[in-house]
């Protein structure tokens, strides 16, 4: 009886690993095939976003054309979602900085002086951004003192890994807001930079806001597919 269950169990274990278990192999190729997979649509939705059509720009002259209204509209649909809000008051808006929302804020802002925003100066900014290195998000802060940007920080995660910023501008740039004196007494805009080869475009991510550690936090939903 204990030679039969034990041939019982010596071909059932025979059977798994020749029939249902995966070969070493196998599933290396599966993985390295799987990774490859995410890299192409990372590359698609990356080169969707930084690299335009001359139609692309085109359309997008003609969007800042239209007036503040039309911009304005454009802009808060290109606004990041928060998906967790520590701070309760005064949440940045937080945009991803691409080529076609650069080129309609540039056009708007000639056109508002009643200047031509050539299709030629628009493909020579435009093309900046298919040699960048770099990925740029824009914040609208707020806080109630002048020096309230100065401890301000941004990471970005993505995954179970967190990226540290490669620069944030704009800082020492605070102005007062139209609620002056009132609060949010001041504004920044400040820009956060991240090393562009940490991230993959075909992913969900998060934008973490820092107004003063964890405790005073704004996070916001990263879906780059959805970014103009």
């Amino acid at each position: 009886m204990k030679k039969v269950i034990f041939s019982v169990l010596a071909a059932s274990t025979l059977l798994s690993s020749s029939v249902y278990a995966t070969p070493q192999s196998e599933m290396i190729n599966i993985k390295s095939s799987s990774t490859s997979s995410s890299k192409k649509e990372s590359n698609k939705i990356k080169y969707a976003i930084y690299h335009l059509s001359d139609q692309q720009i085109k359309n997008a002259i003609a969007l800042g054309k239209k007036g503040y209204d039309s911009l304005q509209a454009f802009t808060l649909k290109q606004n990041l979602p928060i998906s967790n809000d520590k701070m309760k008051i005064w949440q940045p808006e937080v945009q991803l900085d691409t080529p076609y929302s650069f080129v309609a804020l540039a056009s708007f802002l000639a056109s508002n002086k009643y200047e031509n925003y050539t299709l030629k100066e628009a493909k020579y900014y435009a093309n900046y951004y298919r040699t960048a290195d770099r990925i740029s998000f824009n914040l609208k802060a707020y806080g109630n003192n002048i020096d309230f940007a100065d401890n301000i920080n941004v990471v970005f995660k993505q995954g179970n890994k967190i990226y540290q910023p490669v620069e944030i501008r704009g800082a020492d740039d605070v102005s007062r807001s139209l609620s002056w004196p009132d609060a949010p007494a001041y504004r920044a805009n400040i820009f956060a930079y991240f090393d562009m080869k940490n991230v993959d475009f075909s992913k969900n991510a998060e934008l973490i806001y820092l107004y003063a550690g964890k405790e005073l936090s704004v996070t916001y939903k990263v879906d780059f597919s959805k970014i103009k």
